[in-house]
């Protein structure tokens, strides 16, 4: 079920080594950037994100939703993965870090993040072919319930992990480079622009970009990503001001 912007396949030989983040950034990791640094963030400074609504099963607009706030507009708790960042947010967080610690932090670039998502397995996800493994992340499952008792229209069949909303960061089993959360969980952003394919890509597994693009790529499946949306080759453009309850982000680190 490949989409033309997930092809053609191709070879990348990484020319550096990179340390990826066991998980995605949490609020309470966000919140001490924002407070050593006053960083307004998008949503803040805009007044308004996507989030989920119980009521409709919709994602709407709401007004006075940012960083601090849960899949459904709620106070989100410190372990929980901070959503409503746009990836100039991301971008922000991982150059202060940089800052604070001496080492070179960034987004992960398109073709990273892949190949630490399959962690050496070439099938349709990251676990393989078929069905998730119990217990193998936090996707869209049949037996999934919402607050109400709302169940997905495209899910994995017969498949719960006890969440409707995101998880808590590192609650799932981890994957073999011991990595958690690139599956499911939060869908995330990477370093590169858009392009409607593969060819002409970097061959080393740098980031492919292009100053003042636009659209930026998201990556990884999400608490509410179709099945066909939490494939391991997945991709998505969204516009870099973009920021809602299904996108957070990880950063990764050149060694």
């Amino acid at each position: 079920d490949a989409a033309d912007a997930e092809k053609p396949a191709h070879y990348v030989r990484f020319d550096r080594g990179f340390a990826m983040a066991r998980h995605p950034v949490t609020v309470g990791e966000f919140r001490r950037f924002v407070e050593a640094t006053q960083y307004r963030p998008r949503a803040t400074r805009r007044g308004h994100s996507i989030v989920y609504d119980e009521r409709s099963g919709n994602f709407v607009r709401r007004s006075g939703v940012d960083w601090r706030s849960d899949y459904a507009g709620q106070p989100a708790s410190d372990d929980m993965p901070v959503l409503h960042v746009s990836v100039y947010d991301a971008e922000a967080y991982a150059e202060w870090l940089a800052g604070q610690t001496g080492h070179g932090y960034r987004l992960p670039s398109e073709a990273e993040y892949e190949y630490a998502l399959r962690a050496g397995q070439q099938g349709r996800y990251a676990w393989g072919n078929g069905q998730p493994p119990r217990g193998v992340a936090n996707l869209t499952g049949g037996n999934d319930r919402s607050p109400s008792g709302r169940t997905w229209n495209n899910a994995f069949v017969g498949y719960g992990d006890g969440y409707w909303g995101p998880a808590p960061v590192g609650r799932f089993r981890a994957n073999a480079f011991g990595l958690k959360d690139l599956d499911g969980n939060t869908s995330e952003w990477v370093g590169d622009c858009w392009h409607a394919s593969y060819r002409r890509a970097p061959a080393d597994g740098a980031a492919w970009f292009n100053p003042g693009c636009r659209s930026r790529v998201v990556r990884g499946g999400s608490w509410a990503s179709s099945p066909a949306q939490a494939r391991a080759a997945w991709r998505s453009s969204s516009d870099s001001d973009m920021t809602n309850a299904r996108v957070g982000f990880r950063v990764v680190r050149g060694i």
